[in-house]
């Protein structure tokens, strides 16, 4: 039975914390430095990012224990790994770099002590539509495909969503088969909440462990009510992702920095707290002319929010 978030910020007080972590592509610099700023967040972790910062094809054993040894002299932890794509995880664009890449990725989590890799899912497709109805409405000028690109055409409009969710199934069955030899946790980043769809995607992936990313910013974009999305999925939670965000009157949404939107933090995180979590808490920042310093004010204003332990 959940608490109230007044019941809940009491009893919690007395029992366990949050780590927070942030991201160091948010400080813009070189990954050493970046390492280095965080640290002055006074956070218990950094997060990775595996396209810009350590690039499997290019992580040599040396630079990886030169990685950890910043890392650590600030007595950090990794907290996790990015991997993030251009394309949603089914895409037949550009597939099988994309999953090449991914895979790489995953190989270097237990080599900088770390579990999990975020990675972008995109729409989840419905596993209940066979087709898609044709759409007969005219396109314009500019949204015509130019016909002397060398992009190759994606066959995605052509493919039924059920054969979609199909495709995307196979993958994750594959990409968490490859978790389980490498030791790594894939988290599945989303572009919305669809409780129905996540528990029918997660109920078809059983060849190893696979989380979700619970990410408020997305959800208040989408419509979502965040404490209660976790509530419903807080089994299948591995990673949350502390950005905020505020709604318009037409429906469209926009990210702000910690604090300055509608996320209730005051009630969120109380229930993470209560409900065990024990993963990463990581301030993200993804916009703005002041990352840095955004990240900075979302730091501080959690930990004024965080329930401490007695001791």
């Amino acid at each position: 039975m959940w608490l109230s978030s007044s019941q809940t910020f009491t009893r919690t007080k007395r029992i366990m914390s949050l780590r927070l972590a942030v991201a160091t592509e948010d400080f813009a610099s070189s990954l050493k430095k970046s390492i280095g700023l965080a640290a002055t967040c006074e956070v218990a972790g950094v997060r990775l990012n595996t396209r810009s910062e350590v690039p499997p094809d290019q992580a040599t054993k040396s630079s990886l224990r030169q990685v950890l040894l910043y890392v650590r002299e600030r007595q950090l932890k990794v907290a996790g790994l990015s991997c993030p794509t251009r394309h949603a995880l089914h895409d037949p664009e550009y597939l099988e770099p994309r999953i090449d890449m991914i895979r790489k990725s995953m190989s270097l989590a237990r080599k900088l002590e770390t579990s999990e890799l975020l990675i972008r899912c995109g729409r989840i497709p419905d596993p209940d539509v066979e087709s898609e109805p044709v759409k007969t409405a005219s396109v314009s000028v500019d949204e015509q495909p130019n016909p002397f690109s060398f992009a190759t055409p994606s066959t995605s409009a052509a493919t039924s969503p059920a054969a979609e969710f199909s495709v995307l199934c196979e993958i994750l069955n594959d990409l968490a088969q490859h978790g389980n030899h490498v030791g790594c946790v894939l988290n599945l980043q989303l572009a919305s909440y669809d409780q129905r769809l996540i528990k029918r995607l997660l109920s078809e992936v059983r060849t190893g462990p696979l989380n979700i990313v619970l990410d408020p910013a997305t959800a208040v974009m989408t419509g979502a009510i965040v404490t209660d999305t976790y509530r419903d999925l807080y089994q299948h939670v591995g990673y949350v992702r502390a950005r905020d965000a505020v709604r318009d009157i037409d429906g469209a949404g926009v990210e702000v920095s910690v604090g300055d939107g509608v996320v209730d933090w005051v009630e969120l995180l109380p229930t993470l707290v209560e409900a065990d979590y024990k993963g990463w808490v990581c301030v993200e920042r993804t916009g703005g002319d002041a990352r840095a310093d955004d990240v900075r004010r979302g730091v501080s204003h959690l930990k004024k929010l965080i329930p401490r332990t007695s001791d």
